[in-house]
């Protein structure tokens, strides 16, 4: 299968060329180090081809009067994964027992759980973050009339 051309790297991006002169000294332990990581990131682009996807994705034309309030979708997206991930921790540890055994899990999952704690508290601040996140995508959906 043919390979397509990579689309051209911006011209801020491109190496300068080089001095005159520059080329014939010997190179030191820092350059040697750059140049080996050159190579490896070559050879793993040349047998996965990620670079034309990454740089389509990096560096495309973002349409003019885009601002951040597009970027409350995507924001709300990243809030519920978050939600999602704690809740599913959380519930691994959960036990829903009405004689007690609930507290008693809630209590385990805070004081003796690696990161119980921090977990908890980023489902917490993540369902309020995520409730006023919907309500501003909502808000400027109907304001902008998309």
């Amino acid at each position: 299968m043919p390979r397509l051309p990579l689309p051209p790297l911006p011209s801020a991006l491109r190496a300068p060329p080089p001095r005159p002169g520059e080329g014939n000294h010997k190179a030191g332990p820092g350059e040697d180090l750059a140049e080996a990581g050159i190579t490896v990131v070559d050879w793993v682009d040349e047998r996965t081809s990620l670079s034309g996807g990454m740089r389509w994705l990096l560096f495309r034309k973002v349409p003019k009067g885009t601002n951040w309030f597009y970027t409350l979708g995507s924001a709300t997206m990243f809030a519920f994964l978050s939600q999602a991930v704690t809740g599913v921790f959380l519930a691994m540890f959960y036990r829903p027992d009405p004689t007690g055994g609930a507290y008693e899990s809630i209590r385990h999952i805070t004081n003796d759980v690696f990161l119980g704690q921090f977990v908890r508290g980023m489902h917490l601040w993540g369902a309020s973050v995520m409730v006023v996140l919907v309500f501003l995508h909502m808000g400027r959906t109907f304001l902008f009339g998309a």
